[in-house]
């Protein structure tokens, strides 16, 4: 994809400040962007919005891809002896809270504050309040995040405060854009959902509805914690599972199949594959309600803002990095795989016939031993 077309579609959507429950901001702006692309997209009862660009005719093969629309935050829950209390929604370890600002936004406009202290849910183990002070203080119901720079492009790295996962939202929409309305025989749906940093709630309540078939295979796109195997600057992930699952064999053959075309076809197309068990991703609770998955994974710093530090610190919060390229290169996947994706069956079907024609010579020979 265009350099700058990419840069354009995933600044804005970097800009959207955004929490769990609170992602109104990001789905306004998804809404928006999908503006003279030809597809129909509905929100349905949870908030997810499930866009589809159909093709004619009922037996077309469909493909799917699904990124969310939160990233670790807060919202202001009560005011109390002039300090400001707001639970918190997502994975961030406790050392980092104390001493790091906190932007909020409410309708009237933008509030900060510095964190003083954290309280623990016993029941997640996690972060589940702080306090903060306030030069001004915001309204109950304000969405708080991270006061870091918002997005930043340099040096061919992408800098922002909430990649994981509105970059994933972007790289969907920058794979509308890209196939524009040329003719395909393929559905594409794209799918942007809520809450995934406080268990999956909207991948879960749009998988339990029945709103999205079942028979859509689904590609969970995420920034994910750089591993070993896994670095950025290699490439896009092809991500053959997570910390809590292993995803479809069928449809990751698929996924890998169109990466190495396209490495074949292009001199600086690159690609990782690899389990990556930094954390779990939404391809998990959807193949637990029938779904067929795979995983492509962008390689994270700074996994939910927290800069990486010896075990006795110092603890610092900064914005998230990736690869532009990697995204780049994420991209051009997921195109090529809408624009040559013929369904599961045939992937099946012609992996079985290159075992046979690869083999069958040779399996012969078995046969005629044993007749000896």
């Amino acid at each position: 994809m265009d350099r700058k077309r990419a840069h354009d579609l995933l600044e804005s959507v970097l800009q959207c400040p955004t929490a769990p429950y609170h992602e109104g901001a990001v789905a306004e702006h998804v809404i928006s962007a999908l503006e003279g692309l030809p597809v129909q997209h509905v929100t349905d009862r949870y908030g997810n919005i499930i866009v589809r660009r159909p093709t004619p005719g009922h037996s077309a093969p469909r493909i799917g891809f699904m990124a969310h629309m939160d990233h670790p935050g807060c919202e202001v829950v009560e005011h109390r002896a002039g300090r400001v209390i707001a639970a918190w929604h997502g994975g961030v370890h406790q050392e980092y809270f104390v001493g790091a600002r906190i932007r909020f936004y409410a309708a009237d406009g933008e509030y900060t504050g510095v964190v003083e202290e954290t309280t623990i849910d016993p029941d997640t183990h996690r972060v589940g309040t702080i306090t903060v002070a306030c030069d001004r203080t915001p309204p109950v119901g304000a969405l708080g995040m991270w006061d870091v720079e918002p997005v930043e492009f340099a040096n061919g790295v992408i800098r922002a405060r909430a990649i994981d996962d509105l970059a994933g939202c972007g790289v969907m929409l920058c794979v509308l854009h890209e196939l524009g309305d040329q003719p395909l025989d393929v559905d594409v749906w794209a799918v942007f959902t809520r809450a995934e940093e406080v268990g999956f709630l909207g991948a879960i309540g749009l998988a339990r509805s029945g709103r999205l078939p079942t028979s859509l295979p689904v590609v969970s796109i995420e920034m994910s914690k750089s591993i070993p195997g896994g670095s950025q600057g290699m490439g896009p992930v092809v991500r053959l599972g997570d910390k809590s699952s292993v995803f479809d064999n069928g449809f990751l053959l698929y996924l890998r199949d169109i990466a190495a075309e396209l490495k074949d076809e292009r001199e600086n197309f690159k690609y990782q594959q690899i389990l990556m068990d930094g954390g779990s991703c939404e391809a998990t609770p959807l193949s637990a309600f029938g779904f067929r998955t795979a995983g492509l994974a962008i390689p994270l710093q700074n996994y939910h803002n927290m800069k990486p530090t010896g075990p006795s610190g110092p603890w610092s919060i900064e914005p998230e990095e990736i690869n532009f390229s990697d995204v780049l290169a994420g991209i051009d996947l997921c195109v090529a795989m809408c624009e040559r994706f013929p369904g599961l069956q045939a992937v099946t079907e012609r992996h079985r016939r290159k075992l046979l024609d690869t083999t069958s010579d040779r399996i012969k020979r078995l046969e005629d031993d044993i007749k000896k």
